[in-house]
């Protein structure tokens, strides 16, 4: 699935789970971090665009079960020792993993496999019939996650926006909140 995508999934998961912005960040962050194998594009456009390294590494170390574990202390620690938003954690990590079984076929008809057990085993798992990236049913979920996205920030308070500039943060969710209802933070 396309990383914007899976972004909107974690904030999704996110704000059900708590209303706190940190919370919200850190599942956000689960829903993208396995596409920390794809550095390798960066690489390969340098390199005058041959898909060496991306093709490689993707969905390799950063989409395996070794690379969720690893995280899971870190997490632990980052979430002030909340048992509870780890292990959604390592369940929105996981729901990114399933969603690019469901839905990544490349372009060119490749079905992208998950090295889930890597670097123990070079088995990837596949679906045969995996949606294209840019498939309709993928396209719906986007739409209909970028719905939620807006009406949940509405509920919220925020978006990822505030990171940037908290003043255009707080005119899109008045807007939103005039849009979708919403309370205002006193």
């Amino acid at each position: 699935m396309n990383i914007i995508t899976h972004a909107l999934i974690g904030w999704s998961a996110g704000v059900r789970l708590s209303t706190r912005a940190s919370d919200i960040a850190l599942i956000s962050v689960a829903s993208i971090v396995p596409d920390i194998d794809a550095f390798g594009a960066i690489i390969d456009i340098i390199n005058g665009g041959e898909a060496f390294y991306f093709s490689t590494f993707h969905h390799k170390f950063g989409h395996c079960l070794l690379f969720c574990l690893l995280l899971l202390p870190v997490i632990y620690r980052l979430s002030h020792k909340n048992l509870r938003l780890t292990a959604w954690f390592a369940g929105v990590f996981h729901l990114h993993l399933f969603c690019d079984i469901v839905g990544a076929r490349g372009p060119d008809g490749y079905a992208w496999p998950i090295y889930y057990l890597w670097p123990f085993s070079e088995d990837g798992v596949a679906w045969s019939v995996q949606w294209h990236v840019n498939a309709w049913p993928n396209i719906l979920l986007t739409c209909l996650l970028i719905f939620d996205f807006l009406k949940q920030a509405a509920l919220v308070g925020f978006t990822p926006l505030r990171l940037v500039s908290r003043e255009a943060d707080n005119v899109l969710v008045n807007t939103l909140q005039k849009r979708f209802g919403g309370h205002h933070e006193p």
